[in-house]
C-alpha cells in the first residue's frame, strides 16, 4: 500500500526530477517508509513512489521496481493471491529475487500480458514501464478499492498519482476547481464518482476495472478489463448449499488478507460486517500455523466510540471482544483541537464528504500509534447484501408494483424493524391502495430517470447554488439486472460503495494504514450477485446468507442485530456545539461570499437562522458541511 506518481512529458521535453520528487512526496503520509524516483525514455517519462512496506521489508523490495531487464513499476496495493500465482510461475521456470507480491506483478504480466489482471485477487493501481515496445501501461483493480488519478493533454503531457492533492505540485499545471462538479460534489458526490471526474478541471479518475495504454504514437487508450455482470455463477438452488459455499468463499477471503509481514489488526464497529471479520480471524487462532505468511501480530480490535451521543456503539463491540476473548483497543475521542484537526484533515482529504473526516482518521490514528499498519474492515457487504433500509423500503415497493402481497408484507416488516422511521401497517395499507400508489411510483420513477437513461441530481430545498454551476445528469451504466438488483448493482460499481472506499482510503491513508477488504474479494461478489434475492433479503432479516454463514462464529446479539449505525461524526452536535465558530467564520467569509457558484448571502442567512432557533439534525448539518468543506481545500 503506497503513493504513486508519474509524468509522462508527450512533447519529447525533459521531466525534472526534482518536479517529479515534489509531486510524489506530497503524498508522503501514504507511504512514510521510502521513496523512490527514476527517469525513462530519454527522460520523458519519470515514475514516483512512496514506500509502505508491508510484504518483504528488505530495500530489494523498494519501488520503482526493475524485471527482466525489461519492464519498471510503481505499485499501489495487495495481490492477495500471490503466493499461488508465483508457484505457478516457477513451475513455468521463473525465479523470483524478493519476497514481495509486485515482482510477482511484473513476472505475470511477462507472462499473461493483460489478461494477468484476471488472475490477481486483490487492490491495487499500477503503472509498467515497458521499455522494448516504449508502452506505459496502467491497471486499477476490479472495483477501484485503491485510487487512481490523471490528467491528460495531448501531445503535451499524461501525468497520474493517487490522490488529487499530488497536482497542486505539478508544474506547468495550474490546479483550480471544475466548478459544476464541485457543485455536484457538494450535492452528492457519488454522481461525479462514477463518471470518472473530480472536483478539479482537467483531472479523471480512471474507472476501476480499466486500464490505460499510452504507446509510441503518445495516444490515450483506456480500456476495460472488468465488469462483473461477465462474470456470475451457477450457484446450487439449495440455501443450505449456498450458506456452505459462502462460508468458505469468506473464509479464503479472510486467510488470503492475512499475509503480511507487518502487524495486523480490524476495525470494529460492532455491526454485522465488521464483526463477521474479526470473528472469523478468531476462528483462525488454533490453526494460524496453516496460513502463510501471517504476522505475530494480528488479534487486536480498534474501536470508535463516541460517548453521549448516538453514533456510539461500544456495547456491542465489548458483546464481540467478550463472545471471542478478544483483545480491543477502545478509542476515545479527544477533542481538546477539534477544530485544528477537523481543518488539517479536511484540507488533507481534498474532496467533499458529508461528515468531517477526523472521526474515520481517528480510528486509523489510533492504530499507527499502537504499531499497526494493516486493517481488515467489513466495507462492501451493504451494497450486494440489502444493508441500507431504502434497499428494502425499495424491495417493498417493487413488490407493490408486482402485486406481489406475500413479499410486501415480508419486506414492510423487515423496513419498520429495521428503522422506527417506517411503520408497516401503513405500509401495508398503500398495498391496498396500490392503483393510487403505482402511479405515483411511476412519476417517482420518471423523475429520477431520464427518458434517454441518464440519472438525475436528486432536487433538494437547498437552492444554494448559481443557475449556471449547475449539472443535471450524469450518465448511469447498462447491467443485465432488473429491479432493486439493478440498484444494488449500481450502489456497489458506481454509486456509494466508490465513495466509500474514497473516504476510507484517504483517512486511512493520512495515517499511513492499509486497509483489506474480506467482503470485497471478487470471488464473493461474483457469487453474492448471482444469488438470487430471497437469499439475501428473507426470513425476517437483511443480509440473510451471511448471518445464516456466521451462526456460531458471531454472538447471536449482533448476528441478528437489525439497527444500523455506521461509522462517522456526529455532525449534528458538532455543528451545533464545537463546530459553531468555525461554521460562522466561514460562512462570514470573503471566500464564500465571492463564490461563483455559491449563493453565499441566502446560506449565511440559512446558518444564522438554524442557530437561532436551534433546529440543527443530521441532513441539514451535513448539507451546511459540504460547503464549509469545500472552503477549506486549497486549489
Amino acid at each position: 500500500m503506497c503513493g504513486i506518481a508519474g509524468i509522462y512529458n508527450l512533447n519529447g521535453n525533459s521531466v525534472d526530477l526534482n518536479n517529479l520528487k515534489h509531486f510524489t512526496d506530497s503524498m508522503r503520509h501514504r507511504g512514510p517508509d521510502g521513496a523512490g524516483y527514476e527517469l525513462f525514455n530519454n527522460n520523458t517519462l519519470g515514475l514516483g513512489h512512496r514506500r509502505l512496506s508491508i510484504l518483504d521489508l528488505s530495500e530489494a523490495a523498494k519501488n520503482p521496481l526493475h524485471y527482466a531487464d525489461r519492464y519498471t513499476i510503481t505499485f499501489n496495493g495487495e495481490i492477495f493471491n500471490f503466493l499461488e500465482i508465483k508457484n505457478d510461475l516457477i513451475a513455468k521456470g521463473y525465479s523470483f529475487k524478493t519476497e514481495t507480491d509486485t515482482e510477482v506483478v511484473l513476472a505475470a504480466y511477462n507472462e499473461y500480458g493483460k489478461d494477468c489482471l484476471l488472475k490477481f485477487n486483490g487492490m491495487w493501481a499500477f503503472a509498467i514501464w515497458d521499455k522494448k515496445e516504449n508502452t506505459l501501461f496502467l491497471s486499477r483493480d476490479r472495483f477501484g478499492v485503491k485510487p487512481l488519478h490523471y490528467c491528460f493533454i495531448p501531445n503535451h503531457l499524461f501525468a497520474f498519482a493517487s490522490e488529487t492533492i499530488a497536482f497542486k505540485h505539478l508544474d506547468e499545471f495550474n490546479r483550480n476547481f471544475d466548478e459544476k462538479n464541485l457543485v455536484c460534489a457538494i450535492q452528492l458526490s457519488n454522481y461525479i464518482e462514477a463518471a470518472g471526474k473530480t472536483i478539479f478541471k482537467s483531472i479523471y479518475q480512471l474507472l476501476p476495472g480499466h486500464s490505460i495504454v499510452i504507446a509510441n504514437n503518445k495516444e490515450l487508450k483506456i480500456e476495460r478489463w472488468w465488469n462483473t455482470a461477465d462474470h456470475l455463477i451457477l450457484v446450487n438452488s439449495n440455501y443450505e448449499k449456498q450458506v456452505e459455499e459462502f462460508k468458505e468463499l469468506f473464509f479464503s477471503a479472510c486467510k488470503l488478507r492475512m499475509r503480511s509481514d507487518v502487524p495486523i489488526a480490524s476495525a470494529l464497529s460492532g455491526g454485522l460486517d465488521s464483526s463477521s471479520v474479526y470473528c472469523t480471524l478468531q476462528q483462525f487462532k488454533n490453526s494460524s500455523s496453516e496460513l502463510q505468511r501471517l504476522p505475530s501480530d494480528w488479534q487486536k480490535a480498534f474501536v470508535a466510540t463516541f460517548p453521549g451521543t448516538n453514533m456510539d456503539e461500544r456495547q456491542y463491540a465489548e458483546e464481540v471482544i467478550n463472545y471471542t476473548n478478544g483483545n480491543a483497543v477502545y478509542i476515545i475521542p479527544d477533542y481538546s483541537n477539534l477544530i485544528k484537526d477537523i481543518v488539517k484533515t479536511t484540507a488533507l482529504f481534498d474532496g467533499i464528504i458529508a461528515n468531517p473526516v477526523i472521526a474515520i482518521c481517528d480510528i486509523y490514528k489510533a492504530m499507527r500509534k499502537n504499531g499497526i499498519v494493516v486493517s481488515l474492515d467489513g466495507h462492501g457487504a451493504d451494497e450486494y447484501a440489502f444493508g441500507y433500509n431504502y434497499y428494502v423500503l425499495d424491495a417493498f415497493y417493487e413488490a407493490l408494483k408486482n402485486n406481489n402481497e406475500n413479499g410486501a408484507k415480508e419486506y414492510s416488516a423487515i423496513v419498520s424493524e429495521l428503522s422506527p422511521v417506517y411503520n408497516s401497517e401503513k405500509l401495508m395499507q398503500s398495498f391496498y391502495e396500490n392503483n393510487s400508489v403505482k402511479a405515483k411510483i411511476k412519476n417517482k420513477i420518471k423523475s429520477i430517470i431520464g427518458t434517454n437513461g441518464s440519472q438525475k441530481l436528486p432536487s433538494n430545498n437547498f437552492n444554494w447554488f448559481n443557475e449556471e454551476s449547475k449539472t443535471e445528469t450524469f450518465s448511469v451504466f447498462s447491467n443485465p439486472f432488473k429491479g432493486i438488483t439493478k440498484t444494488l448493482f449500481n450502489d456497489f460499481h458506481y454509486n456509494s460503495l466508490p465513495i466509500n472506499l474514497r473516504d476510507f482510503d484517504r483517512a486511512s491513508m493520512q495515517n499511513s494504514i492499509e486497509i483489506r477488504m474480506p467482503f470485497m474479494d471478487y470471488r464473493l461478489v461474483n457469487y453474492m450477485f448471482s444469488l438470487p434475492q430471497e437469499s439475501k433479503l428473507g426470513n425476517g432479516f437483511t443480509k440473510r446468507i451471511i448471518r445464516d454463514a456466521m451462526k456460531g462464529i458471531v454472538p447471536e446479539k449482533i448476528r441478528t442485530r437489525k439497527l444500523k449505525i455506521g461509522i462517522g461524526s456526529p455532525i449534528a452536535e458538532w455543528v451545533a456545539g464545537p463546530m459553531k465558530e468555525l461554521i460562522n467564520d466561514n460562512i462570514s467569509s470573503k471566500k464564500l461570499l465571492e463564490a461563483n457558484y455559491l449563493k453565499g448571502a441566502e446560506i449565511k442567512k440559512y446558518v444564522e437562522q438554524q442557530y437561532q432557533n436551534n433546529s440543527w439534525n443530521t441532513n441539514n448539518a451535513s448539507k451546511v458541511w459540504c460547503v464549509i468543506n469545500s472552503l477549506l481545500i486549497n486549489e
